[in-house]
C-alpha cells in the first residue's frame, strides 16, 4: 500500500519536480566551437574560409555550425577581378606574431581558445556585417574574444593607415572597443561592451592590447535569438575608423530556452503526479 503525502506536502513535492525538471532542461549547455568545419576556400591552402567557393561569383549565404548560422558576404568583381569579403570567416591560421594585412585571418594567440585549431575571424566595417542567428530563444553564457594579429600590431605598432595607440607619448587615450548587442525577435534585449585595447589610464602602465583570449559574459543579455556586432574605435578619419575592424571569436556557450508548449508540459507532468498521489 503507498503512503499518502499530507496535501501540502505532496504539492511542495510537485512544484519542486517541476522545478527540478525546468532547471535540468534549461542547464544543459551547448557550446559552438569551429572544429566541425571543413570547406576551405581557394588559394587558402587549406587555411580559412571567407565565403570564396572557388567559382568567381559572389556569396552571401553564410555559414553554420551546430546549428547556428553565421553571417558572411563573399563580392567577386568580374570587371576588375577583385574580391572582398565581410562578416564571420572561420579558421586555422596558427601565425600569430605576424603583423600586417596578409595575416588578416589569424588570431593574436595563434590558436584557437583552450588550444583548439579552429576560430572564427571577424571583420566587421559596418554593424550588422556580423550577425549570429540561433535556430531558437537561447540564454546566453559567455563568449572567448580576442584581437586578430593584423589589429593587435596596427595598434601596437601603428601602420600606413592607423595610428599606434598611446601616440609616440604613449598619453593619447586610445581605444579599441567591440560591442556585442543581444536581439529577441528584432528587439534589442541589452549590450555588453569588451575593451580589445584601452590606453584611457592615467598610469600608462595599465594600458593594454588584448592578446589572449577572453571570456566575455553575456548572461545579462537574457533570452536572444541573434546577436549583432559593432567596432569603436579613438583612431578615426575621413572614411571612418582607421583601426582595422576585426576580432577573433571561439566558444559561444548558450542553453536552450524550453518553448511555453514545453513549459506547460513539465507542469502538466508535475500536477498530474500530485493528482496522482492525492487519489491514492
Amino acid at each position: 500500500m503507498a503512503l499518502a503525502y499530507p496535501p501540502r506536502r505532496a504539492l511542495l513535492i510537485g512544484c519542486a519536480l517541476f522545478a527540478s525538471l525546468f532547471h535540468s532542461w534549461v542547464a544543459s549547455a551547448d557550446i559552438v566551437g569551429f572544429e566541425g568545419n571543413s570547406l576551405y576556400s581557394q588559394g587558402s591552402s587549406g587555411q580559412y574560409y571567407n565565403g570564396d567557393l572557388g567559382n568567381n561569383t559572389s556569396n552571401t549565404q553564410g555559414w553554420s555550425n551546430s546549428g547556428v548560422h553565421f553571417s558572411n558576404a563573399y563580392t567577386f568583381d568580374s570587371q576588375y577581378n577583385y574580391s572582398y569579403w565581410s562578416g564571420f570567416s572561420y579558421s586555422r591560421v596558427n601565425a600569430g606574431t605576424v603583423a600586417g594585412f596578409q595575416n588578416q585571418y589569424a588570431a593574436r594567440p595563434g590558436l584557437g581558445s583552450g588550444g583548439s585549431e579552429h576560430y572564427a575571424v571577424v571583420y566587421n566595417s559596418f554593424s550588422g556585417d556580423a550577425v549570429v542567428t540561433f535556430g531558437a530563444q537561447v540564454q546566453l553564457a559567455s563568449i572567448d574574444i580576442t584581437n586578430t594579429a593584423y589589429t593587435y600590431y596596427s595598434m601596437l605598432q601603428g601602420d600606413q593607415f592607423a595610428k599606434k595607440f598611446g601616440g609616440d607619448s604613449g598619453n593619447d587615450p586610445d581605444f579599441f572597443k567591440l560591442q556585442i548587442q543581444g536581439f529577441r525577435n528584432n528587439v534589442t534585449t541589452g549590450t555588453v561592451d569588451f575593451f580589445l585595447a584601452d590606453f584611457r589610464f592615467e598610469n600608462n602602465a595599465q594600458d593594454y592590447i588584448v592578446d589572449q583570449w577572453t571570456r566575455v559574459n553575456l548572461s545579462n543579455l537574457g533570452a536572444i535569438d541573434s546577436l549583432k556586432f559593432a567596432l569603436t574605435s579613438s583612431d578615426n578619419g575621413q572614411f571612418g575608423m582607421n583601426t582595422p575592424a576585426y576580432f577573433a571569436m571561439d566558444r559561444i556557450e548558450f542553453s536552450a530556452v524550453p518553448e511555453p508548449s514545453s513549459i506547460a508540459l513539465l507542469g502538466t507532468v508535475a500536477v498530474g503526479w500530485w493528482i496522482r498521489r492525492q487519489r491514492r
